[in-house]
Order: C-alpha cells, then sequence, then structure tokens
C-alpha cells in the first residue's frame, strides 16, 4: 500500500471509461475486537479489486488488511497503540510490483564499481582510457552498457575508435546483444577471418572476410573475461538495491534471470531478515536445448516451482529465444532495411536478427518444463521470434493444456491483432516495459520508420485481444530511479503507458496508450496473478498483505518517495511523498 500526497490520479489524461475513478462502494469491512497496528483515515483508496472500487480507509493487524472501507469502521479499530495516519484527502494504492528487474546484475555491477552513464563515443573512449590507466597492459576492460539507441551518434563505436583509445588492452563495448570489440580483444578472443560464428549469433565480417570487430549474439564467447565483483559485496549491494526499490513505492519484485547462485544470495538476505522487497525468482534454463538435456537440468535443480513463501518463492523457467530491438538482434519477421544500416552497422539488405535457439529447441524446452511441473517463460522481442514460441508454447499446449500455467512472453514489442489473439486463446501473458519505448522509440522512428513503429510495445494490442498485460521495468543497471539503465521510477512507467509520449516528446501509435485504471492494474494486480499471488497481494482487499513497513526492519517506518506522482501530460519533477506496504 502507498499512499500518494496531491491528485496525481486526478490530473493523468481522461481516457474514456478510466475517468471513473470514485465508483460506489461496498465496503469490503470485516470489524474485529482486536485493535489494528496501523489505520489510514479520510484516503482516496484505488483497491484495484476486480470493480476498481475506492473507499476512503483501511485498516491492518498482523500485515494484513482487517478493514477496507469507510474511516468511521476503520477508526473502531483504534487503540492505545494504533499508528494513525490522516491521508486528508491523498490516493492510497496498492504496493506496485515490479515484474521484471535484474536487481541481482545491479548488485554485481555495484560490487564492481558501479555504473556510468556514458551518451557519446567520445564520452566511452575517454572512459576506456580512463580505465586503462588503472588496469595492466593486456588485461581485458569492458565498458558500462551502451545502446546504440542512446548514443548521440546513434551508433556503436567502431573498432578503429576503440583501437584509438586503448591500443593494448582488449576493449569490450557492451551492447546486451550486441558488442564491439576493438584489434586487441579480436586477438586475445581467437577470433579472425576462418572463426565461424556460433550457433545463434553471428561475428560479423567485412567484405574481405575480416572480423569488423561487431558479435551478435555471441556473449558467451566473452563471459571468461569479464571480471566479477567482491562476493562480500554482493549481499550488501543486493540489500540496497532492494531498499531503492522501496524509495519508489515498489514492494515487490520478479528478478527475472537469475542462476541457483542469484537464487542462494536471495535466500541469505531473507534468512537475514534483510530482504525488503518480496521476491519471485525466474531461473535460466541452462541446458543443450534437447529434450534429455533439459530434463537433466531441471532435474539437476535442487528448487521446485512455487515452493518459498510470502516473501520469496522459486518461479519460472526462462529462456532467451532472440536478442534485442536496440541492438538489431531481435529476430523480425521482415528485412530490417536500409534506414537501419546506420543505427545497427547492418549491411546485408535481407538480414532479419535471427533466433538464439532454434525452433525445435525451444519446443523441447517447453514441453519438457511444462511436462516438469514449472511455468515457462521466454524472453523475445522480434514479431518472427514471437511466433516461434507461441508455436512452442501449443506444441507444449496440445500435450496438455498451458491456460492455467500462465506462460509469458517477455517483451514481445511488435504485437499485431492475430498475434494477441493466438496469445489469448493459449493464456499466455505478456510482461512488457514501457521504459524502451520512453527510451528508445526516438532512435529507432528514422531506422525502423513510422508504420513499423506504431505498435511499438503495443499495450491496447494485447487488452482488446483480452491477454493479460504486466507492466515493469528491465532494470538492470545503475541505482539512480530516473537515470539508470533501465529507470525503474514506475511512475514513469505509469506515465508512459497512459501518455505513449517519448522521452524527445514524440507520441507514436497513439492508440495504443491504455487508461489509468489499466495502467494501474498492470502494475498491481495482474503482476500478482502473473506470480500466482492474486490471493495474496495486488489490491487492497480485506484478507490480503498489507506491511505497514517497508520490509523486515521491525519498527522502521520507511518514508517513500516518488519520481512522478503526476503521469498526465508530462513527468514532473516534484517528488512526492510515500508511506510503503504490500
Amino acid at each position: 500500500m502507498c499512499v500518494l500526497n496531491g491528485a496525481w490520479f486526478r490530473r493523468i489524461r481522461r481516457r474514456g471509461a478510466a475517468v471513473a475513478l470514485v465508483l460506489a462502494i461496498t465496503p469490503s469491512a470485516r470489524p474485529a475486537t482486536a485493535p489494528a497496528d496501523l489505520v489510514v483515515l479520510n484516503g482516496k483508496v484505488l483497491t484495484v479489486d476486480t470493480a476498481f472500487r475506492v473507499a476512503e480507509a483501511v485498516a491492518i493487524r498482523g500485515g494484513v488488511f482487517v478493514v477496507v472501507g469507510t474511516s468511521a469502521q476503520a477508526r473502531a479499530l483504534v487503540g492505545p497503540r494504533t499508528r494513525v495516519v490522516d491521508a486528508a484527502g491523498q490516493t492510497v494504492i496498492p504496493g506496485l510490483i515490479d515484474s521484471h528487474v535484474h536487481a541481482l546484475g545491479v548488485a554485481e555491477s555495484e560490487a564492481r564499481g558501479g555504473f556510468r552513464d556514458l551518451r557519446t563515443i567520445a564520452e566511452i573512449q575517454a572512459w576506456i582510457r580512463e580505465k586503462t590507466t588503472t588496469v595492466p597492459e593486456g588485461h581485458w576492460v569492458f565498458s558500462p552498457r551502451v545502446f546504440p539507441t542512446r548514443l548521440a551518434e546513434r551508433r556503436l563505436p567502431t573498432r578503429t575508435e576503440l583501437d584509438d583509445a586503448a591500443p593494448r588492452h582488449p576493449v569490450v563495448v557492451d551492447a546486451a546483444y550486441a558488442f564491439m570489440l576493438n584489434t586487441a580483444a579480436l586477438q586475445a578472443a581467437g577470433i579472425g577471418p576462418d572463426t565461424p560464428s556460433p550457433r545463434g549469433g553471428s561475428i560479423v565480417k567485412d567484405a574481405q572476410g575480416r572480423p569488423t570487430g561487431l558479435l551478435r549474439n555471441v556473449g558467451g564467447l566473452l563471459d571468461r573475461y569479464q571480471a566479477r565483483g567482491r562476493p562480500d559485496r554482493l549481499l550488501p549491494a543486493l540489500e540496497d538495491v532492494h531498499r531503492r526499490y522501496n524509495e519508489v513505492g515498489i514492494t515487490s519484485v520478479i528478478e527475472r534471470a537469475a542462476d541457483l547462485a542469484g537464487y542462494r544470495a536471495y535466500e541469505q538476505l531473507h534468512a537475514l531478515g534483510r530482504q525488503w522487497v518480496r521476491a519471485t525468482v525466474t531461473l535460466r534454463v541452462d541446458s543443450d536445448g534437447t529434450v534429455e538435456g533439459t530434463e537433466a537440468f531441471i532435474r539437476s535443480l535442487p528448487l521446485r516451482f512455487g515452493e518459498g513463501d510470502d516473501r520469496l518463492r522459486v518461479g519460472p523457467l526462462k529462456i532467451f529465444a532472440d536478442g534485442g530491438i536496440l541492438a538489431g538482434t531481435a529476430f523480425m519477421r521482415e528485412p530490417y532495411g536500409p534506414a537501419a544500416a546506420p543505427l545497427y552497422g547492418v549491411a546485408d539488405p535481407s538480414y532479419r536478427g535471427f533466433l538464439t535457439i532454434s525452433a525445435e529447441n525451444i519446443r523441447n524446452i517447453m514441453r519438457t518444463g511444462h511436462r516438469l511441473g514449472w511455468q515457462m517463460c521466454a524472453h523475445v522481442t522480434g514479431d518472427a521470434g514471437v511466433d516461434a514460441v507461441l508455436d512452442a508454447f501449443a506444441a507444449a499446449d496440445a500435450d496438455h493444456s498451458i491456460r492455467d500455467r500462465r506462460f509469458t512472453l517477455i517483451h514481445a514489442y511488435f504485437p499485431t491483432p492475430e498475434v494477441a489473439r493466438r496469445a489469448a486463446a493459449l493464456g499466455v501473458a505478456v510482461d512488457t516495459q514501457p521504459a524502451w519505448y520512453y527510451k528508445d522509440a526516438d532512435a529507432l522512428l528514422p531506422a525502423l520508420g513510422e508504420p513499423r513503429l506504431r505498435p511499438f510495445l503495443g499495450l491496447a494490442e494485447w487488452l482488446r485481444a483480452g491477454v493479460k498485460v504486466v507492466l515493469d521495468t528491465d532494470h538492470m543497471f545503475g541505482v539512480d530511479p530516473d537515470h539508470s539503465l533501465n529507470p525503474y521510477n514506475p511512475f514513469l512507467t505509469l506515465y508512459v503507458a497512459v501518455t505513449r509520449r517519448t522521452q524527445g516528446g514524440q507520441v507514436i501509435g497513439p492508440e495504443q496508450a491504455v487508461s489509468r485504471q489499466d495502467a494501474l492494474r498492470m502494475m498491481t494486480a495482474n503482476a500478482a496473478w502473473l506470480s500466482f499471488e492474486e490471493n495474496r497481494k495486488g489490491s487492497i482487499e480485506v484478507g490480503k498483505l498489507g506491511d505497514p513497513r517497508a520490509g523486515h526492519g521491525a519498527g522502521r517506518q520507511r518514508r517513500l518517495r516518488s519520481g512522478r506522482p503526476a503521469i498526465a501530460t508530462a513527468p514532473p519533477t516534484r517528488r512526492s511523498r510515500l508511506r510503503p506496504s504490500s
């Protein structure tokens, strides 16, 4: 539960039926004789229940809502030790759920020294030169993550530009699903004219067959050269990330790509009473894609889907089916085209990106995971990639229905009515992130063209077909809520979902915007549903979780800040105050 000051919800742009926020309410109240621990009076409580009812007060006892109704009903549970808060008309919403974070990656990055937001090629070169003053010659240098869409030049640096910055150090510029290497890095990694591209990836070569330095979807070739953060710093860094989530109103997360060691880190925080957000942990599938290899991997896990408690539980299994649209490695139905060549470094006019796993192996993994009782999800960004994943979901469904298993398309940036209907028929959910639209659509527009970009992150397309959608951030590096990669400020996420406004002020595909009610539901009730916790959280209802604190710390009532209390026409700069709960 979060208490928001001001009338930020009233300032959201009116969109059809979404204006009817103050609805007739039948209070879901069960007064009891025992006093409450916390009572909030005189508020505008957006319950986000199935009717989106609005109450004026709540009472919480033992971490659970016991009254959701009128101030008189809540006041009846005030005792000598009850903390009473007069909301004075402020809006109260459920605790926000970010269903796609990489908090472990953020913590690992912070344990290595933190994230630098580099915005030009000159800044990248300067950072590399600075780094080589402390890194011994011949040792590897990895840049902070950058995307060509977010650099002023709208391209990655060339191998020559990296050679100019560091001729004697192997250097890698990390763009997630693409990497640019200097000459020393190519030599150190043993990549030359005769090196074949690995399955699911590409070593880009020039007309003479020489590597240009650009590698697509081949991060595995470089993993062994990447320095790791100090293990003794990981847990404190992870705890700090969770606290920062609390500070913007996030009370639950889904960690979206962990290995077993990552899950154990969460377990340690939980055991120490220092896990400041409720978490469901998604596990990466590590297999060769065969039925036998996938079954062996799953059976080797000392975990089972759904095990855990209200604070930490085991989530789904995840694969990475293609790359990313920012790096030009999403698998698309149509070629990227000549306009995309400068952004992505694409010379082949027929280039469409590619699957990182064969379609057959995607089917093997999905069918095997389903047979062994796991919820399954797939990172997939391009429209052709979504086709392949839905084919795999359908194959699993043919074995045994997946409709109640909440299989999930992660990202799925380019929906069509046909694809949305197909997902709905299978009971498939979509986990997607408006920050990519906000931060990157301005650069993607000239590369892909307006017709292709209008449905980009098309939330309304999914809703029209009846697909359950969750909104989240894909936070992966940095700890500033507004300037990390990606921004994890949930109010920015809500703002973009409602307005379709980019960072540059453009509105591309306004028909894909959603209402305020739908946007809020996507970060609360829908998100709880995705992790099979809709009966425990996601809405303000009697019997559901309603922690009066922002975590385990007994008696520590943290005052929280929301970066964007209004999500109507432009992201405001004035910060509001929140009080957190689940």
